[in-house]
């Protein structure tokens, strides 16, 4: 560190870096330039516009184990905003930067740029993809940006006004690549973008109004501003940060990147946006982090129109509530391009379905916002879902931009909650990127019917072993044809024909199915037996019919039907002595036919197992139903239904 004299004022200058050849004085804000062992001012640098970023020179960062620390910045603006350019110190003689910007930021150093793409920078287009050592980066932002102020010490003369194009390339993971070309020499910057928790900071100037901090009233340090359209006194909430606001006495659109503001748009009355569904400066914790509600805006497309809500907190960056029909998602800006699978993207290893693509509208605006917000911009958005993340691109055509971002779904109780509100809109209808609520119960259903099914599958295995079936009866008898008239003495028919009385058998064991089996030779004829099975000492009888029917012929081939033998089940029959009492008839044509009958003791009804599994299959179908029905009504409302 070398320590020279302000030509100005005579204060202290000090150079942290033997690179650094120009620096602002801290007390007069003189630009001055190395000249081996003096200092030769150049003029005064422009005042910084007010900045409530916690980041200072000398505040310390550590990043995936690198450790830097900040030495000077450049406060860059470009037509529709502003961020700001940390000179830094990463440690091992090596000096590069940290860019601020909407909330997130891109450590990188420079590095030699190959004649081809130094030719290829002033030309390059959002969306065009690059090959960069050994990385393919694609063009995500292209700006003509000019030095607005600075302070500290830098590596090259930054005076107020001056102008190059800078160009954001994305790599692969978190990769980023910046370009940037003046008065045709080309410069690179390699290194990667970091959300603001994944930085450990040390040495951050306290913020006011945050965490207990009194807002200070100094002079030319105040965040209120007026309005040059009515007068009226507008407090910026994340002054330099954001670079838009709507003034709320008059609605007219300003734009606020610098010490004054300016009328960036007239909207009409019913553009301004009079009561957003948040509340402008409400704080709430919402995913761990104290957010404030910053600015909200409609957009709309040919469908639908819906709510977009910034939030803000100094040391996390920015994030975006979106809400329609009472669905909400919590959205974050994502720092890498999406890999491309299939024809669908792919982040994080979760692959992304196309939902919906449009054209959408600003319509109405309320409180401040990071970019130059106005009446009528139009982005082409496009989102992917992998419920319940929502994957979205929004293309700037005039701004020569692409960004992605990710959101998450959200119930509007947890959003009531973070922020104290109440009455929140309640959800309609199914969401693009909802959690489907049957999926959930999926996997709680599944382990229920795989347990009955292995119970079931038990118990039917466990019957199996004891339902051999034994002979209990078995005997021949014949069938003849009942007279016409009645004999003598006899009152009705069946007296006439009485039925067939088999001897007595036992049913051995506890309570078991049995079998009836008959047969009979039968030939283009039946023969059918209307049997009971009698408890001989409590009169209970269990009736079964039994039909034996064959027939066969010729028809323009051999053909037969039916069988000469059948059989009939009963359940759960209890142990006991039995008698068969059988009544025959026949097919008319038959006068005298033998017929064999036997019953058996003992088998498994599987009728009851198959019904048992419709019954476990009940569950699962439905769940499986209603899943269905719930994605067929989801992509019902998505251009591109599969």
């Amino acid at each position: 560190m070398r320590q020279f004299d302000c030509p100005q004022c005579g204060a202290p200058v000090l150079f942290a870096t033997p690179g650094a050849v120009f620096a602002v004085c801290q007390h007069c804000q003189t630009m001055a330039v190395r000249r081996d062992t003096v200092l030769e001012s150049i003029g005064t640098m422009a005042e910084l516009p007010p900045d409530n970023t916690p980041l200072q020179i000398g505040a310390k960062g550590v990043h995936q184990g690198r450790s830097f620390r900040l030495l000077g910045r450049m406060r860059v603006g470009w037509d529709d905003g502003t961020w700001n350019e940390w000179y830094a110190d990463l440690g091992e003689g090596r000096n590069g930067w940290v860019a601020e910007a909407q909330g997130f930021f891109m450590i990188s150093e420079g590095v030699p740029v190959t004649p081809d793409l130094a030719a290829a920078v002033p030309k390059m287009k959002p969306g065009k993809a690059y090959t960069i050592g050994n990385d393919s980066y694609q063009v995500t932002d292209v700006k003509r940006a000019r030095m607005v102020a600075g302070e500290g010490e830098l590596p090259f003369v930054a005076k107020p006004n001056d102008e190059w194009t800078t160009v954001d390339l994305s790599g692969p993971g978190r990769k980023f690549a910046g370009a940037e070309s003046q008065q045709g020499q080309a410069r690179l910057y390699l290194g990667v973008s970091a959300q603001p928790e994944e930085i450990t900071w040390e040495g951050l100037r306290p913020v006011p109004g945050w965490k207990g901090e009194p807002v200070p009233v100094e002079k030319n340090k105040t965040d209120s501003i007026g309005c040059p359209a009515c007068g009226g006194v507008i407090t910026l909430r994340a002054a330099g940060q954001t670079i838009s606001l709507v003034c709320g006495h008059c609605g007219t659109l300003l734009d606020t990147a610098g010490k004054k503001a300016f009328v960036a748009q007239k909207i009409q009355a019913e553009a301004k946006l009079e009561h957003p569904l948040l509340p402008l400066g409400t704080r709430g914790v919402l995913r761990g982090v104290e957010w404030e509600i910053l600015g909200c805006l409609k957009r709309q497309d040919t469908d639908s129109r819906w709510n977009e809500i910034l939030l803000y907190n100094p040391w996390s960056g920015f994030a975006w509530l979106t809400e329609w029909n009472g669905h909400w998602n919590y959205i974050r800006r994502v720092l890498e391009t999406p890999i491309a699978v299939a024809g669908s993207p792919s982040l994080n290893g979760k692959r992304f379905r196309l939902f919906a693509s449009s054209e959408a509208t600003v319509v109405q605006v309320a409180g401040e916002f990071y970019w130059q917000v106005r009446i009528g911009e139009v982005a082409t958005v496009s989102d992917f879902i992998a419920p319940p993340l929502v994957l979205s691109s929004e293309q700037y055509p005039d701004l020569q931009e692409i960004t992605w971002s990710e959101g998450e779904y959200l119930l509007a109780d947890e959003v009531g909650a973070a922020f104290k509100i109440s009455n929140l809109p309640r959800a309609e209808g199914p969401y693009l990127n909802q959690p489907n609520p049957w999926e959930a119960r999926w996997p709680t259903i599944k382990r229920y019917a795989l347990i009955a099914a292995a119970v079931l599958i038990g118990v039917q295995f466990l019957s199996l072993r004891g339902a051999a079936r034994s002979q209990v009866f078995d005997q021949d008898y014949v069938y003849q044809k009942p007279v016409a008239t009645l004999p003598t003495g006899a009152a009705t028919p069946e007296a006439a024909n009485p039925p067939l009385i088999t001897p007595s058998f036992d049913l051995k064991g506890g309570q078991s199915p049995a079998r009836i089996e008959a047969k009979a030779a039968v030939d283009n004829a039946w023969l059918a037996l209307d049997a009971d099975l009698v408890n001989d000492t409590t009169g209970q009888t269990y009736p079964a019919e039994i039909s034996v029917e064959y027939y066969h012929g010729y028809d323009d081939g051999d053909w037969s039907e039916g069988k000469q033998d059948a059989d009939a089940d009963l359940p759960a029959v209890p142990p006991g002595r039995y008698h068969l009492s059988i009544r025959p008839e026949a097919d008319p044509s038959i006068t005298r036919m033998p017929f064999h009958v036997s019953l058996q003791r003992g088998g498994l009804f599987w009728s009851n197992f198959f019904l048992c599994v419709l019954g476990i299959l009940i569950g699962p179908v439905w769940i499986y139903v209603r899943h269905r029905m719930f994605e067929a009504k989801r992509w019902s409302q998505s251009d591109y239904t599969p």
